[in-house]
């Protein structure tokens, strides 16, 4: 190689290098800071105590993961990593305190669906703290976390009907039921608050708001041809209506039953 050869190409190197720069995070969203939607959240404290167990890949994530969103958004909560919780130390201390009573937010048969059935038992705690725990990664992973986490399994459960489909329309979810991380907390939370386990005066719709414009710059980050990012199909972007559905799932398939 010549010396003019070498010279143009360390030039190009170091003008990419400009360019793709990394660039600075937000510890608090995960998100870059040009990108940052801390400056829309109103943190609030709810009577509930929230437990995010969080996927390792989920934690990973900077772009889609909702869940260190809820933990700002929500002064009463903390994440734990991990897969098989059976043996960590921070959840069995958060079961077996005898000032805490738990349950998890996960469908299934058993469950306590706080939209309908009787709630009397997360009414009347006898002082102790409502703790839920809420599994914070894809549907699949979820229920692999729940079958491998056996302290989970002695938790009594409990869910809801959702009113509407989840808003994550840049992501495909396997039933019509299913929401994300922080659709699904603030509609728990507006759920808990209509049955008077809460009295938040609506403070938990700011998390939907804060989703809701995350989606939004995701969507205009999937129109814009100048990203390396842009998928390059028909349109760039491709609504959920114009889709076609998945047949992977099955109701069985979705949620653990043990």
């Amino acid at each position: 190689m010549d010396k003019a050869t070498y010279l143009l190409k360390k030039q190009e190197q170091i003008e990419s290098a400009v360019k793709y720069k990394r660039e600075a995070m937000c510890f608090q969203c995960a998100r870059v800071q040009n990108n940052c939607l801390c400056h829309m959240i109103k943190p609030f404290e709810s009577k509930a105590h929230f437990v995010l167990l969080m996927h390792p890949m989920e934690a990973k994530k900077e772009k889609t993961g909702t869940g260190r969103i809820s933990l700002a958004c929500l002064k009463n909560s903390e994440l734990i990593i991990g897969i098989d919780f059976t043996e960590d130390v921070a959840v069995n201390n958060l079961i077996n305190d005898p000032k805490n009573y738990c349950m998890i937010l996960y469908p299934g048969e058993r469950s306590l669906n706080i939209s309908s059935d009787d709630i009397t038992p997360m009414k009347n705690l006898g002082g102790k703290r409502l703790v839920i725990f809420l599994i914070d990664g894809t549907w699949p992973c979820a229920k692999k976390m729940m079958r491998l986490s056996k302290n989970l399994h002695t938790l009594d459960r409990v869910s809801f009907t959702a009113s509407h489909e989840s808003v994550f329309v840049i992501k495909e979810q396997p039933a019509k039921y299913c929401l994300s991380t922080i659709e699904s907390i603030q509609f728990f939370l507006s759920e808990c608050d209509r049955r008077g386990i809460e009295n938040l005066g609506n403070q938990q719709d700011n998390m939907l708001e804060v989703f809701k414009a995350m989606v939004d710059f995701q969507i205009k980050c999937a129109l814009d041809t100048t990203l390396p990012s842009y998928r390059k199909s028909k349109d760039g972007y491709t609504k959920k209506s114009d889709r076609a559905k998945s047949k992977k799932w099955g109701t069985n398939r979705i949620v653990f039953k043990g």
